[in-house]
C-alpha cells in the first residue's frame, strides 16, 4: 500500500488533534506511534509495528477511527434516560410538520 505526502498529512493532522504529543518512533527497526503519554492505544488494540513509518501512522489513524465509532456506538453509553429524552425531541420535531 503505498500512502502519498499528501494523504499522509492529513493522516497526521487527524491523529494529532487528537494526541497533540504523537510521535513515530522506532523499536528494533520497526516504527510505531507513541500518543505522548502511555502507549495506551497501542497496548489497548495491540497494534503491530511496522516497517515504514508512513504505516505506523496510517494503522494508528485507522484505529482512531475504529475506537471513536465503538464509543459512539456501544450500548452502554445509551442509558434510558437519554433515550428517552432522544426520542421525545424527535417525536416533538415530527409533529411540528
Amino acid at each position: 500500500m503505498e500512502i502519498t505526502k499528501n494523504k499522509l498529512t492529513r493522516i497526521k493532522k487527524k491523529v494529532l488533534s487528537v494526541y497533540p504529543k504523537a510521535k513515530c518512533l522506532m523499536k528494533g527497526g520497526k516504527y510505531y506511534i507513541w500518543d505522548g503519554a502511555d502507549n495506551y492505544i497501542v497496548n489497548e488494540y495491540m497494534i503491530p509495528t511496522q516497517s515504514k513509518p508512513e504505516m505506523a501512522w496510517y494503522f494508528f489513524h485507522e484505529i482512531l477511527k475504529t475506537s471513536k465509532n465503538i464509543q459512539r456506538t456501544h450500548p452502554d453509553r445509551m442509558c434510558l434516560d437519554a433515550f428517552e429524552k432522544k426520542f421525545k425531541r424527535i417525536s416533538n420535531r415530527n409533529r411540528k410538520k
